[in-house]
Formats: structure tokens, sequence, C-alpha cells
């Protein structure tokens, strides 16, 4: 039979601190509830234990929750999904985009309507709206990390010297720590 230990527990963890979703076994949620079944409560030590567990895979929930969503916010982008996804994390995904796109179109439809007549197709306004977006072309002054953007999608990482684009938001971030500077 399958476990999953404390110390694995822990290793997991410290893993999902980190920006990208790390491997867990795809059964992992029931491995972590017999693992919280197996802790004798009636000892101090036992429920000192079982409670940091407890807090671990709760933490594991949530940051894996909030990566899936980057993932979301991020659907526009193509970017692929990762093979660490678990099958009902992809299922969040898939449930929730479609409610996004939807938003989006009719934010993006309201944004347009206000500055031209809207009797043109939902496509005709959005591609108008998309080529409104602000981006920068900027070169990189250093060596940049991934980091999570303003819209919450994950950027980089980028190596010294590399001529990228981005929003406009992203990029003066970027130029305001001196990691980059515009391109005219």
């Amino acid at each position: 039979m399958e476990e999953i230990t404390y110390d694995e527990l822990m290793r997991i963890h410290a893993r999902e601190k980190g920006s990208r979703l790390s491997a867990i076994p795809s059964n992992f949620y029931q491995l972590a509830g017999r693992l919280l079944a197996s802790y004798d409560k009636s000892d101090p030590s036992g429920m000192r234990e079982y409670n940091n567990a407890l807090k671990m895979i709760k933490f594991i929930y949530q940051r894996r929750l909030e990566k899936v969503f980057n993932y979301i916010l991020s659907y526009d982008k193509e970017i692929e999904l990762p093979p660490e996804m678990l099958d009902k994390e992809r299922e969040i995904y898939n449930q929730i985009v479609p409610i996004v796109k939807k938003f989006n179109n009719e934010t993006d439809h309201e944004l347009v309507c206000q500055k031209i007549e809207c009797d043109k197709t939902e496509e005709q306004n959005i591609s108008i709206l998309k080529t409104k977006t602000d981006k920068l072309k900027i070169i990189l002054l250093k060596d940049v990390d991934e980091f999570v953007g303003v819209n919450g999608s994950v950027i980089g990482p980028f190596k010294q010297q590399s001529e990228i684009e981005l929003t406009a938001e992203d990029a003066e971030i970027l130029i305001q720590i001196g990691a980059a500077k515009r391109i005219e």
C-alpha cells in the first residue's frame, strides 16, 4: 500500500513554496489523509505532529490552487499546462477558463463601446481593443529570474542583453529596479 511520510510531506511543502507546481502523487490528498489518520491524537507529541502535518497539507492545497488560478488568468497567453497539474486541478482550470473568457469578452465589449460604435461584430471590437494594449520593448541589463507579472502570470526567466516585449506595467517595474531599459 502506498504511503506518504511526514518527511516526504515536508519536502513537498518546501517545493510548493516555489512559483511552479511541483510533482506530487496523483492521489496525494488520499495519502495525506491516511497520514493524518495514523497519528495518535491522545499523545501530545502525536497531536503536535498531526497539527503540523495538517497545516502543511492545507498550505500545499492553497498554494497549488493559487498557481492553478495564475494559469487561469494567463489562459490567453497559450501557456502549456504543466504535467504536474493534478487531474482535479486541470478540471478546475477547464471549468473556470470559459467563465473568465466570457467575462473578459463582456468587459472588452463594454470598454470598446465607450469609444466606438458598437454595431460592429464582437470580434472587430475586441481586435480594436487588443491593438490598444500597451506593450513596451526593453533590453535587459542583467539576468532576471522568473517572476509573477501584474496580471498574475509567470514571466521569465530572461538573460542579460535579451530584447523582450512586455506589458507596460511589467516593463516599467523592471526599468524602475534597474534591470532593464526601454528600447526606442
